[in-house]
């Protein structure tokens, strides 16, 4: 596990059933409705929130239990939001984070000039590789530059703790 500069935590994995899921994944995405007309700084195809497939949820409870078990020390934790993102040539996403415990990109396609998950006060990339997930303490600002190629696609998501052991009780 990397810690950045910012003292939060980073992990990235591989998930095992990558090549299996992530053409349905990318189709998925690429057939939903485009739900980006409210932000401002989010220059790409962006699913709703609550993007939903046997194959979504798979993955999102692969995800819950490396972060029940790498980040949270074994407390439960719930996917709050999960959406998919589709960039082409020229999008980006600028600097940001989320409201949440814990959050997570996960790679479905990425062709040759895909942009890399850039961490913006530190700097640190995460180069983007096909079935890779990255997961991150949501206080992280981070930002996507302008991608170079098309099709360029990623699942993101959110994870909360519950309200008690964030301290908001």
């Amino acid at each position: 596990m990397k810690q950045l500069s910012e003292r939060l935590k980073i992990k990235e994995y591989f998930y095992p059933y990558a090549e299996k899921i992530n053409p349905i994944l990318y189709s998925l995405i690429q057939e939903s409705e485009d739900d980006t007309q409210k932000y401002p700084n989010v220059h790409v195809k962006m699913t709703k929130w609550n993007l939903k497939s046997k194959e979504v949820e798979l993955l999102t409870q692969w995800i819950q239990s490396l972060i029940m078990r790498d980040f949270s020390s074994g407390d439960c934790c719930e996917c709050r939001s999960v959406w998919g993102v589709l960039y082409n040539r020229g999008d980006s996403i600028g600097i940001h984070d989320h409201h949440s415990s814990y959050s997570f990109a996960y790679y479905v396609n990425v062709p040759r000039g895909s942009s890399s998950l850039t961490f913006s006060t530190s700097g640190y990339r995460v180069k983007p590789e096909t079935g890779k997930l990255v997961v991150f303490e949501s206080r992280l600002k981070h930002h996507i530059p302008p991608n170079r190629c098309d099709n360029r696609c990623v699942i993101s998501g959110n994870f909360n703790t519950p309200a008690s052991l964030r301290g908001d009780l």
